[in-house]
C-alpha cells in the first residue's frame, strides 16, 4: 500500500476491485437514488461484517463515491487473496438483498446492464434487451 500519497495499492485489490461497484451504482442510483444505495451497501457490509469485520465503514456513506473511496482504502489495508475474497463475498450478498427487494428477475436484468456497459469489445452491441 502506498502511504506517502493516500493512493491504495492496486495490487492488493482497491481499484480493480471497484469497477462492477461503480457499474451497478451508475444503474441502480437513478432509481433508488445516492441513499438507497448507500442503504443497500450499509446492509450488505452489516451482513457480511461476521465473516469480514474489517469492512465495516467507520462513518456512514452519504455518496457513493465516498462509499467508494472507503471501500478501496479497506481493500488496499489487506492482501490481495483477502481483499478479492471479500469484495466477492460483497458482491454475491449485495445481489441476494437486491433481489429480495426488486425480484431475481429485475435485478438480473439490472445487474446485467451494469456488466455489459464495460465489457463488450469497440462495436458489438451493449443492448440486446432492445433487440427483443
Amino acid at each position: 500500500m502506498t502511504k506517502s500519497t493516500g493512493a491504495p495499492d492496486s495490487a492488493a485489490g482497491g481499484g480493480n476491485l471497484l469497477q462492477p461497484w461503480r457499474r451497478i451504482a451508475q444503474q441502480l442510483c437513478p432509481l433508488i437514488g445516492e441513499s438507497g444505495f448507500c442503504a443497500l451497501f450499509g446492509r450488505t457490509t452489516h451482513v457480511v461484517a461476521p465473516e469480514h469485520g474489517w469492512l465495516a465503514p467507520q462513518q456512514p456513506c452519504r455518496s457513493p463515491e465516498q462509499l467508494f473511496a472507503s471501500l478501496e482504502e479497506r481493500l488496499a489495508s489487506v492482501d490481495a487473496a483477502r481483499a478479492a475474497a471479500a469484495n466477492e463475498a460483497l458482491l454475491r450478498t449485495f445481489t441476494q438483498l437486491l433481489s429480495a427487494l426488486i425480484g431475481e428477475k429485475l435485478t438480473q436484468r439490472l445487474l446485467a446492464s451494469a456488466t455489459a456497459t464495460a465489457e463488450p469489445a469497440p462495436g458489438q452491441q451493449t443492448n440486446v434487451q432492445e433487440q427483443k
